[in-house]
């Protein structure tokens, strides 16, 4: 099996760009670390780095899983916020700065019906030119 933690351990090694560097970083011994890696290439049958005296680099193997650990680590974590805030109404302030046409009209208009779906919602459209736009968003 590959476990989340796992694949995460392994982003923070290619992130960090050692073993070594990932264990600090994570807070768990070095051995540890190496072992869990190991025992995902074994499981995974295929080499994920290639170890030199100070350095990691990837193999396309560990190439290969880097980019579909990122996906799966990112698709967690979404799903994670999704459910973790699905009882939680959707609130807060939304700042939007446009320039002196129509389209502010049409803003203002998406904004009243997303109020009417997110009461909680507080919209700031502010208009004018951009030295002034960027005046009053800041």
């Amino acid at each position: 099996r590959m476990y989340l933690r796992v694949l995460r351990y392994f982003l923070t090694i290619v992130q960090e760009g050692s073993i070594t560097g990932a264990a600090e970083y994570l807070s768990i011994s070095q051995p540890s670390l190496s072992r869990q890696i190991k025992d995902l290439e074994e499981h995974l049958g295929h080499k994920l780095f290639d170890r030199g005296s100070r350095t990691i680099t990837l193999t396309p193997a560990g190439e290969l899983l880097r980019d579909r650990a990122r996906e799966i680590v990112l698709m967690a974590d979404r799903a994670e916020a999704e459910l973790t805030s699905m009882d939680k109404p959707i609130n807060g302030n939304v700042y939007i700065g446009a320039g002196e046409t129509e389209a502010v009209r049409f803003l203002a208009r998406a904004a009243e019906c997303m109020l009417q779906q997110y009461p909680q919602i507080k919209f700031h459209i502010f208009s004018g030119n951009g030295q002034a736009v960027t005046d009053q968003l800041e």
